[in-house]
């Protein structure tokens, strides 16, 4: 069954490539493509994915489903965090793209500190990654998200400065006036 969504999710992207601009079928397609991925399907999955942004390069949720999908379930750190790089300069002020960015450098960063797993491999070390990651939250955050992904961001800058030592809400928090004295 799964394979016939998948075939047919990749006929429908076919058909539609022809529209220059991002179709609502390119949306489907996507969502197709996450369905897949909930039920372990992740290989089809990502076959949607990568089609769609052959077809549709500046298609901001899909790189970033696309990149997030090879860096945590693949372990190909080096694509995958190329492809979210991809995703962010097509959606900068999508604060969802630049969070999904910064987890998964976390990831990447908290892999190399603490290696579990093979994986794909990267230039540099943890402490490059803990910091993009930081860049990429803050500029999340300074796009005024919503209240629960304000909440995961900042849940995410607390997790890279414990890792760290370094306090990322410098100059964030408002402080009380002096008391007169």
């Amino acid at each position: 069954m799964h394979a016939s969504l998948a075939a047919s999710l990749l006929r429908i992207i076919e058909v539609m490539a022809t529209t220059p601009e991002l179709p609502q079928e390119a949306r489907d397609g996507l969502t197709g493509a996450m369905k897949l991925h909930a039920v372990g399907e992740i290989d089809a999955a990502l076959v949607i994915a990568e089609r769609l942004v052959e077809l549709w390069p500046d298609f901001g949720d899909a790189l970033s489903y696309l990149g997030q999908t090879l860096v945590t379930r693949k372990r190909r750190f080096a694509d995958g965090l190329a492809i979210l790089g991809r995703a962010v300069e097509a959606s900068p002020s999508d604060p969802y793209v630049l969070y999904s960015a910064g987890w998964c450098t976390e990831f990447v960063a908290e892999e190399l500190r603490r290696p579990k797993q093979a994986h794909q491999p990267v230039a540099g070390d943890a402490a490059r990654y803990y910091a993009a990651a930081k860049a990429l939250f803050l500029a999340a955050l300074a796009l005024d998200p919503d209240e629960k992904l304000r909440g995961d961001v900042e849940d995410m800058l607390s997790v890279v400065s414990n890792a760290t030592g370094e306090p990322w809400d410098e100059g964030l928090i408002e402080r009380a006036a002096p008391r007169p004295r």
